[in-house]
């Protein structure tokens, strides 16, 4: 246990880059290799701690649901952490490591992708699974696929939310097993059956060449306004679905604004499935804060055992800001600031009392390891 609030003591504090190196300097009472060694060595049993905080994460998103009648939201995506390739003479190079398509460099790069799951209930946003995507164990449909299986039924609404990646029927068919509706984006190159276009249908992207301005109706969104156009009708695997084709209010059929949003509830209007697909977009937030401030982007450790180890720290951490910091409506980022503040108070407040019980200076400096 100390080794946990020594890992995460550090990962609030400024100047932490997700080195074991910066553990054992911004928590003073800990040793380099003791770090290290409780990475990679050490009896304890991750996946038992990683159990314990899904559990305590569930309850308490849960319980927000019952109490203010709010919908549950389970966001699913993924990112990219970026490592340095390898020379061909490497003795131990990064474990689970692979090149992988980043969309948002649009390039093939070298590292780790995560598929990562968040609970959401009102303003309460908390990370539920980090998982290493490996290509030759299980695809990134089939570890999301399975996430959703491990959640209970959701109180009263419940929605699943998604990028156009993982728009697919395995992840359809589990959101309603589940009791969650399934709100996606689409890929704009997936087939529709609108008529007129017979029995080989037609692209959406195409499809949208065809519309006029007489065909959409201006709706709002997270603050936004966009054009919209709906279809309901079938594709090549779903029998009958909800699709919004949107627009930017500045930018309608332009082509490369188009965007598409599925739903398989048939009687969802457009407004209301994008208010609550915008509800995906803390998870995007969650990837920038964590590699800014808590070392997602940065960790040095090698073995799968440790990076998964490295996750669940992070993960309490992230926890532990959100919900134990303050009561107050705060992002992310203050919080982070408050518990800065709160540890710097403690440590002056241990060197209080250590001089206030006579221990000597230079036994002090040698305790904060500057001596």
């Amino acid at each position: 246990m100390k080794h946990v609030i020594a890992f995460i003591c550090a990962m609030m504090l400024k100047g932490y880059n997700g080195k074991v190196s910066d553990v054992s300097e911004l928590a003073f009472h800990r040793h380099r290799t003791c770090i290290g060694k409780f990475l990679s060595n050490s009896p304890w049993e991750e996946e038992l701690v990683l159990k314990s905080l899904k559990e305590h994460v569930i309850d308490r998103i849960w319980k927000l649901s019952e109490a203010t009648g709010e919908p549950i939201y389970v966001i699913i995506d993924d990112t990219i952490c970026e490592k340095t390739v390898p020379s061909s003479k490497a003795k131990q190079p990064t474990e689970k490591c692979g090149f992988h398509k980043s969309h948002l460099e649009n390039k093939t790069v070298y590292g780790h992708q995560l598929v990562t799951v968040m609970l959401r209930c009102g303003t309460v946003v908390l990370p539920y699974a980090i998982v290493i995507y490996d290509k030759a164990r299980m695809s990134k449909i089939k570890i999301a696929e399975e996430i959703i299986y491990t959640l209970p039924r959701p109180v009263s609404k419940g929605f699943v939310l998604c990028d156009s990646w993982y728009s697919c029927k395995k992840l359809f068919d589990a959101s309603r097993e589940r009791g969650y509706t399934y709100i996606g984006a689409l890929r704009t190159n997936r087939v529709i059956y609108p008529k007129g276009h017979g029995s080989l249908g037609i692209k959406v992207h195409a499809f949208a060449k065809t519309l006029t301005a007489k065909d959409v109706s201006l709706v709002k969104a997270g603050g936004h306004e966009y054009y919209i156009y709906t279809y309901q009708g079938k594709l090549n695997d779903v029998k009958m679905a909800t699709i919004v084709l949107s627009w930017p209010k500045n930018a309608l059929f332009n082509e490369k604004a188009l965007k598409a949003f599925i739903s398989l509830d048939p009687n969802i209007d457009a407004q209301s499935l994008l208010n609550h697909y915008v509800h995906r977009w803390p998870i995007e937030t969650f990837f920038r804060e964590s590699k800014r401030y808590l070392g997602f982007d940065d960790y040095q450790v090698r073995s799968e055992r440790s990076i998964r180890r490295y996750f669940v720290l992070l993960m309490l951490t992230y926890v532990y800001c959100e919900l134990e910091v303050s009561s107050d409506v705060l992002n992310f980022s203050k919080r982070l600031k408050l518990s800065r503040k709160e540890i710097k108070q403690n440590q002056i407040a241990w060197i209080y009392k250590q001089a206030q019980a006579g221990t000597p200076l230079d036994q002090i400096f040698q305790l904060l390891k500057i001596a």
